[in-house]
Formats: structure tokens, C-alpha cells, sequence
């Protein structure tokens, strides 16, 4: 299960000269339809964002519009770094219950496969963050109402980068979770972070890794 720091570095790689050197394009497929990219006419500045399976609103991996959702802009990056469903991250806070997520055991049995942040004060208490972890980071972090807002209207932190979501873990939420949602519009990006209980959602997923030294 990929890590918050491993997520950090495959979202600070896509930045770089190394990748698509921008903000990747969100997966904004309804169907939870992998390697998916928003079509360029579509309102993605909004929360929530244009979102949909027909063509016309979203483009599937392999088109030129398709490949903008890539961590490289082209086929052979790494697809759903921006929108789809929010993943789950092999990161927690500690002092907290997090035995909502199934992994009480495999915590104390396998440590180095997860990340530990301190106990936060507050769901803006970033410097709880591990370095490359693309978290505190990439502030400093501003708090304002987003565009088109309706039922959800309530100030939101985002990130200096490209305005993305940016809640750190933080009581009964003590889990990482990245990338945004399909829906989530300006809000979601691979410098999206956000937290959860660790329960099963359908609109939460997770990201397998093989790390090789």
C-alpha cells in the first residue's frame, strides 16, 4: 500500500522537468473508470467540478486529451493522481484510533511499510508533516470559499501550488488520503491531501507500490 512520502515523490517528479511540469489533469469519470481525463471544455475551477462518462466531458488514457491526467503527459506516466477516488495512503496520526481501517495488527508488525505523523493540533497543524511527504510543504495555505459552491458552503484551506484541498490528519480522521474525488473540480491534483476514518468507502480506494532498492 503506497505511502505518503511515496506519494510525495511521485507528485514532486510530475513538477519537475522529469514530468508533465503542471498540474495533471483530473480524472473526472463517474464510474470510478480508471487512466480517465476531464475534456478541455469541461468547468473543473468549480467545487464540485464538471463531472460525467460521456465523451464529451471525459476522455479515456490513450487520446491526447487522455494523457494530460498522466504524471508525464503521455501514456507511459502515472494515471489518477488528480480526481477518480480518494486514495488511501499507508499513513496515520498517531495517538489516535485508527482500528477503523482493519490494520491494528500489521501497524506493529510491519512499521517501516507505513508512515507515522506526530499528534496534530488542529487539521492545519502541518508541521506535524515528514519532509517529502508533499504536505506542509507546499504552503503557505490560504482559507476561502470556492468557486460555484452550493450545499457545501464553507471555507476550505488549499495549497500554494495550485489550490488544492489541503487537511492534514487530525482526530477522528486520522488517515491520509490523496488526489481528490471525481467530482472535486479545483480542489483535487496530485497536491491534494485530505484525511478519513480508514473505513471501506466507495469513493475511497487504494494504491498498490513495489518499491525495489
Amino acid at each position: 500500500m503506497m505511502k505518503n512520502t511515496e506519494w510525495g515523490a511521485a507528485a514532486y517528479l510530475s513538477h519537475s522537468i522529469y514530468g508533465i511540469g503542471n498540474e495533471i489533469n483530473i480524472n473526472n469519470n463517474e464510474s470510478y473508470l480508471t487512466g480517465y481525463s476531464a475534456a478541455a471544455n469541461t468547468d473543473q475551477s468549480s467545487y464540485p467540478g464538471k463531472s460525467g462518462t460521456d465523451d464529451s466531458v471525459t476522455k479515456p488514457y490513450d487520446t491526447s486529451t487522455g494523457f494530460l491526467a498522466s504524471t508525464t503527459g503521455n501514456i507511459t506516466g502515472i494515471y489518477d493522481m488528480s480526481g477518480g477516488a480518494h486514495e488511501y495512503m499507508a499513513a496515520y496520526r498517531e495517538g489516535q484510533d485508527v482500528s477503523k481501517s482493519g490494520l491494528d495488527s500489521e501497524l506493529t508488525e510491519y512499521p517501516n511499510y507505513f508512515d507515522r505523523y506526530g499528534e496534530a493540533t488542529g487539521p492545519s497543524d502541518y508541521g506535524k508533516r515528514i519532509i517529502g511527504d508533499a504536505t506542509g510543504e507546499i504552503g503557505p495555505f490560504y482559507y476561502y470559499y470556492d468557486k460555484k459552491v452550493s450545499s457545501n458552503n464553507y471555507k476550505r484551506a488549499h495549497n500554494a501550488w495550485y489550490a488544492d484541498n489541503a487537511s492534514f490528519v487530525y482526530l477522528t480522521l486520522p488517515w491520509f488520503a490523496r488526489g481528490g474525488n471525481y467530482q472535486d473540480g479545483g480542489l483535487a491534483g496530485q497536491f491534494d491531501f485530505s484525511r478519513d476514518t480508514g473505513e471501506a468507502f466507495n469513493y475511497a480506494t487504494a494504491r498498490l507500490v513495489l518499491a525495489v532498492k
